[in-house]
C-alpha cells in the first residue's frame, strides 16, 4: 500500500485546525495523512484528489482538466465560505493560488 494511502496507520493524529466543515461531510473520503508533511489526502467520489496541509491551510487538489489535461490547484488563505466552496466543487475558481500541469 502506498504511503499516501495509508487511513493513517502509523502516523500521528492530526486535526483539520480552524475549519467548520469536515471533507467528509462533503462528501470526500479520509486515504490517509503523512504526519511528518503535515497533510491529510482525501478523495471525492469523481475521482478528484484533495491534499489538505492542515497546519498552514493550503488546499491541493489534482483532477483532469477538459482542455489542459491533469492539472493541480494549489489554493492557500481561504475564507471558510471559499473552503467550503472547494469542497462542494473542486473546479471553483477562488481567486487565490496557481495551477501547475
Amino acid at each position: 500500500m502506498s504511503q499516501r494511502y495509508n487511513g493513517g496507520n502509523g502516523q500521528a493524529p492530526f486535526q483539520t485546525y480552524g475549519r467548520d466543515a469536515a471533507p467528509e461531510q462533503a462528501g470526500w473520503q479520509y486515504t490517509g495523512h503523512n504526519s511528518n508533511s503535515r497533510v491529510a489526502f482525501y478523495e471525492n467520489p469523481s475521482g478528484v484528489k484533495m491534499d489538505y496541509y492542515y497546519t498552514t491551510g493550503t488546499v491541493k487538489t489534482s483532477m483532469d482538466h477538459p482542455a489542459r489535461g491533469s492539472t493541480q490547484l494549489f489554493r492557500r488563505d481561504l475564507s471558510d465560505n471559499q473552503y467550503n466552496a472547494v469542497l462542494d466543487n473542486p473546479r471553483t475558481h477562488t481567486g487565490q493560488g496557481y495551477y501547475r500541469k
